[in-house]
This record gives structure tokens, C-alpha cells and sequence, in this order.
């Protein structure tokens, strides 16, 4: 009676304090500010900007243009990338559910039968008295199982598999992000190599009217050799960037063909459509909204969350665990009898675990999960820091862009200005057509780096779009 009693407090004394020492860590802290208030508060005051709301769902829709919104609606219907980011969230949503379903006993039915024939010298016929040379054992039975979480390691196991499926859904998210604003900054870059094309073709048309007059300049001994040549090695210079520029469209539309999941041999009809100047809407509260706002932010931070719970449940594992399990049903030789009153089987097994010498396994098992969860945040500090950067690079690029603008559309007026008064020189025979033409190449150049610089801010105006996280927003 003794040595049980010792026993029975021997165990207490095991479930009480274990024998598993579980170690102290130290986590890693997650940074909780992104630094864009002071930058968000210059581009307001610079005048470059307005005071408005984050993007909206459909934020492509503010460009007004109908032949982006069909590429970006096709882009979202069929695209691959899209396609496997579902599969990738459906996969995450079961591995959630298999571990919700570890918070519920488990029940299960069995049935079984077992045909035997007995050989007649063999051990049960030959010694065991009178026995039938066939035999028909029949097992019909429930099974029962269920796993005590009293410290919550299974409910930490499901929350972090939430977590993760919630993660996985930001970064589909996040995917839809990508693939809308590349296929609107490849829209907008095949809409400038059309416009940069018409204004090439008129270049070159202007530039072989100036050989053309040299070389009759050069016949009257009103030019010189050295004119011609000069005239000719410009002319072939536009000639040359055209077809450099034509190379770069064929490979946009490529691009664009493949984001918006449409094959190669398809025809995209794109016409050039002039640009809107507006004012850069500029949310406020960018430094903590944008936690909230941009996709890959919340998606790792579910993550760090979800390494969280998963060190909880490592921890649970230097506690003691208590299973039951049990077993109700009905067994018979012959299978006749298997539902008479006397059949019946029952067995009932609960079970206890207490971990007491693992060789450190326990230990480096808990650390592990201490140093993912230090990944994941190391990770979510970096992002974190390159949304910053992107944030204040698109905003100090459209700024300086737009001054930019301002110089050389005034270089653009003066240019064609002096287009007008040369035209009306050569009216009145006060100068010549070469004069007109040359002034003329000078008005389309600057007219071809301010449409550079529009579209630059353009495209930069979707890079800010992306940096912001689109309409995306974790409630």
C-alpha cells in the first residue's frame, strides 16, 4: 500500500513541475512605424499633391480609359499567377480545417471479418479439443479518441494555421496588385512608344525635306558636301530610332499580351489617347495606415503572428499529455451471433505522456520555432523599411517630375513660338523653308521629352499606386 502511494505522488509530483525545464527566449521586436509622415508632409506642401483618399479597388478606373479596363478585367479573369494564388489558398484553408478538427474527439466505425480454414494437424484441431475446421470471425465496433488540450496546444496549432490562411489570402492579394498595376505601367509604356512613333514619323519627314533642299542646295553651289552629309546622318539617326522604337513596342505588347493571359498570335488594337493632367491624390496617415494598407505588410504580419502561436504550442509539448481512447462494439466467432447481448466488446484506454529526459529534442524544437518566428519578423522589418523607400522614392519622383514638366513646357511654348514667327518670316520672304523645317525638328524634339517626362510621371504615379497597396485594406 505504501510503495502505491508513493507512486501516485511520484506522479503528481511529475504532472505538477515536470522534468522537461522549459528554456527562456528572447523574441525579436517587430517596428511599428514606417517614417512616411515627414515626406507625406512636404509632397502636400510642394502643391504637387492633394489631400485625398487611399486607392480604391478598381483604382485603374480613375485613368478613364476603357481599353486599360478591359485588359486589367482580362488580366484578373485568366491569368495563371492568379489561378495558382487561389490553389495556394484553397491548400491553406484545408491544412486550417484538419487542424481545427484536432479540437474534437474523434469518432470512428470498423467493421471487419476474417475467413479462416483450419488445418486439421494443426495446433488449434489437433490439441485444442473439438474445433471447427471453419471459422468466421466478425468485428463490428466504434472507436473513440480524444486528446485533452488543456494547454491549449491545439488551439494555438489552429490559430496559427488561420493565420497562415489568412496570410495566404493577403498575398493573393498582393498578386492581383502586381499583375494590375504591371499591366496599366506596360499599357502606359506602349501608349508613349505610339505617341514617340507620330512624332518620330515626323521628324524623319521634316528631316528628309532638309536633304532634300541641301542636296538641291549642294547642285546650285548654295551648300556645301558637308551640309548634305549632315542632313543625311541626321536623318538616318531618326530613321534608326524608329526602328529601335518599334523593336521596344513589339516587346511591350508581348508583355502585355502575357500579363493579361491572352496567347502571342492574339491582335491588340491600341490607339494613343493623351495624357489627363490631375493633381496626385496623397493620402494622410501614410506612416500608420500603411500597416494596413499594403498587402505584403499584412500578410507578414500574419505570419509573425501565426510563428507566434506555434512557439506557444511548442511549449505545451514539456507539459504532460492525457489521451483517451476507446473502443464499443461487437465480436463473434461464429458471425451468426455477432448481434446476440453476449457479444459485446468494449475497451477503454485513457493514456498519459510525461516527457522527461529528450536529449535536448524538446528544447531545439521550441527554438526552432523561436527562430521562425524571429525570421518572420526580421522580414517583416525589412519589408516594412522597402515600403518606406518606395513610398518616398514615388513621391520625391513625381515632384521633381513635375517641375521638370513645368521647364520644359515653357521650352516647348518658346519652341513653337518661334515655329510661328519663322512660318510668318518665310511668308514675307524674310527667311526660308530650311529655316522653318529646322525650327520645326526643334519643336517636335521638345514636344518628344515632354510627352517622355508626362508619361515618367505617369508611370511613377503606378508605382506610388503599388507602394500604397492599391485599394487593398485588412480590416
Amino acid at each position: 500500500m505504501w510503495l502505491r502511494r508513493i507512486s501516485i505522488f511520484g506522479v503528481s509530483l511529475l504532472i505538477a513541475h515536470g522534468c522537461a525545464t522549459i528554456p527562456q527566449q528572447d523574441l525579436a521586436e517587430r517596428m511599428t512605424s514606417s517614417g512616411c509622415d515627414k515626406v507625406s508632409s512636404l509632397a502636400i506642401e510642394s502643391g504637387f499633391f492633394e489631400v485625398g483618399e487611399w486607392p480604391q479597388d478598381t483604382w485603374w478606373e480613375s485613368f478613364d480609359d476603357s481599353a486599360l479596363n478591359q485588359l486589367i478585367a482580362k488580366g484578373l479573369e485568366n491569368s495563371p499567377t492568379l489561378q495558382r494564388a487561389e490553389a495556394r489558398l484553397k491548400l491553406a484553408a484545408q491544412v486550417a480545417l484538419q487542424r481545427k478538427a484536432r479540437l474534437y474527439p474523434e469518432i470512428d466505425l470498423d467493421a471487419d471479418t476474417n475467413w479462416q480454414h483450419l488445418s486439421r494437424h494443426g495446433l488449434y484441431r489437433e490439441f485444442g479439443g473439438p474445433y471447427p475446421p471453419v471459422i468466421n470471425q466478425v468485428d463490428l465496433g466504434f472507436s473513440f479518441s480524444y486528446e485533452f488540450d488543456f494547454w491549449g496546444k491545439n488551439r494555438d496549432l489552429f490559430q496559427a494555421a488561420l493565420g497562415k490562411a489568412a496570410a495566404t489570402l493577403a498575398e493573393k492579394k498582393q498578386a492581383e496588385l502586381i499583375l494590375t498595376t504591371s499591366i496599366a505601367y506596360t499599357y502606359f509604356q506602349v501608349q508613349f512608344l505610339l505617341r514617340k512613333l507620330d512624332i518620330l514619323e515626323q521628324l524623319e519627314d521634316n528631316q528628309q525635306k532638309i536633304l532634300d533642299i541641301t542636296s538641291r542646295r549642294e547642285t546650285h553651289a548654295l551648300a556645301t558636301a558637308f551640309d548634305r552629309l549632315s542632313a543625311s546622318s541626321m536623318t538616318c539617326n531618326v530613321k534608326e530610332e524608329m526602328l529601335s522604337t518599334e523593336q521596344l513596342l513589339r516587346i511591350e505588347l508581348h508583355k502585355l499580351k502575357a500579363l493579361t493571359a491572352l496567347g502571342q498570335d492574339a491582335i491588340i488594337e491600341l490607339s494613343w489617347k493623351p495624357l489627363k493632367d490631375t493633381l496626385v491624390a496623397l493620402p494622410t496617415n501614410l506612416s500608420l495606415d500603411l500597416l494596413s494598407r499594403r498587402p505584403d505588410l499584412t500578410a507578414q504580419t500574419l505570419r509573425v503572428d501565426a510563428a507566434a502561436k506555434e512557439i506557444g504550442a511548442a511549449k505545451t509539448d514539456f507539459y504532460p499529455n492525457i489521451n483517451l481512447m476507446g473502443i464499443l462494439g461487437l465480436e463473434s466467432i461464429p458471425g451468426s451471433t455477432l448481434f446476440r447481448r453476449d457479444s459485446f466488446n468494449a475497451n477503454i484506454e485513457p493514456a498519459l505522456h510525461l516527457p522527461i529526459f529528450t536529449a535536448g529534442r524538446l528544447k531545439a524544437q521550441l527554438f526552432e520555432k523561436v527562430e521562425a518566428f524571429d525570421e518572420a519578423v526580421y522580414a517583416y522589418n525589412e519589408l516594412l523599411l522597402q515600403a518606406a523607400q518606395e513610398v518616398t522614392d514615388s513621391l520625391t519622383s513625381i515632384a521633381l517630375l513635375k517641375k521638370q514638366i513645368t521647364t520644359h513646357q515653357s521650352i516647348l511654348d518658346d519652341a513653337s513660338q518661334k515655329v510661328q514667327l519663322t512660318a510668318e518670316r518665310v511668308q514675307y520672304a524674310l527667311d526660308n523653308q530650311l529655316s522653318l523645317l529646322k525650327a520645326q525638328n526643334v519643336s517636335l524634339e521638345e514636344e518628344l521629352a515632354l510627352t517622355q517626362l508626362n508619361y515618367s510621371r505617369q508611370l511613377v504615379v503606378i508605382q506610388l499606386i503599388r507602394a500604397l497597396g492599391g485599394g487593398y485594406h485588412y480590416e
